[in-house]
């Protein structure tokens, strides 16, 4: 008995049926990873503010950057190891742990990957970038080296503490300093969130195609870690339409300025 092959337009049809079921399955699918994504980088986020809060029970100033000779340094809130200055480096040539190393140094939290989102898109803010080579916080790193960047260690998260009743800075519209201690924090502004660096680079938006254009302002959304550990997603279309985004896009806001009030559109102030 003869078997009957299929043929060509049966095969067609196949495949065109085949494209056509996953072209509205893969969407779905996206969504749901998107999702999981989100929720791990608030689980994250939620563990470190814990861990913030247990520290500040044995410590009386928050986690904060301070070199060899005593001085604090405001800036670069996502650094927590240099290797580009001696002040830096403390005794046996290793890096001084800073912000939130400090909470991994000290024990409150066992798991460096838990300071980043895995929904970073920027190398820049992703742990395999900073595990190369191993253990994490060892300097210098195989990817600083590679592009050219300065040998520090960085968290994939914006901490940006800001105090109550901050002093405001006489150059730019941001605080001088961060706050002290952990009583000192703005009770209803978050203190940190997920990496901001221009809206095309957060790390939950629903449009993520290279060739998509990055201005719908409800295609985004932002986690951020408030001082009582709670960890809220805003998706306030209003906080990202603001006129900062395409400021900061534009290079004619300083980082701290930017960080400041993205922090206050988010806590609504």
């Amino acid at each position: 008995m003869k078997k009957r092959a299929f043929t060509l337009i049966e095969l067609l049809v196949v495949i065109a049926i085949l494209a056509l079921l996953l072209s509205i399955l893969l969407p779905g699918l996206k969504a749901a990873k998107d999702i999981a994504k989100r929720t791990v980088c608030a689980s994250r986020l939620r563990q470190v503010g814990v861990a913030m809060r247990s520290y500040s029970h044995s410590y009386p100033n928050l986690p904060d950057a301070v070199d060899t000779n005593g001085k604090a340094e405001s800036g670069h809130s996502y650094a927590v190891y240099r290797g580009d200055k001696p002040e830096w480096i403390g005794p046996g040539g290793k890096p001084i742990p800073l912000r939130w190393a400090k909470l991994y140094e000290s024990g409150f939290l066992d798991e460096p990957k838990i300071f980043y989102c895995p929904g970073n898109r920027l190398e820049l803010y992703q742990f395999e970038s900073y595990n190369q080579p191993p253990p994490w916080g060892t300097l210098p790193q195989d990817f600083n080296t590679r592009n050219g960047s300065n040998q520090w260690v960085r968290i994939g998260y914006t901490y940006f503490p800001i105090a109550r009743n901050p002093v405001m800075s006489s150059s730019i519209y941001a605080p001088a300093a961060f706050p002290k201690k952990f009583t000192d924090l703005h009770p209803s502004l978050p203190y940190a969130t997920d990496v901001l660096w221009g809206r095309k680079n957060l790390s939950h938006q629903r449009m993520q195609d290279a060739g998509s254009e990055f201005k719908a302002s409800n295609n985004y959304s932002v986690n951020a870690l408030f001082a009582d550990a709670h960890v809220s997603n805003c998706k306030d279309p209003e906080v990202f339409s603001d006129p900062v985004w395409d400021r900061f896009d534009q290079g004619q806001v300083d980082y701290n300025e930017y960080y400041f009030r993205v922090f206050r559109l988010i806590g609504g102030r």
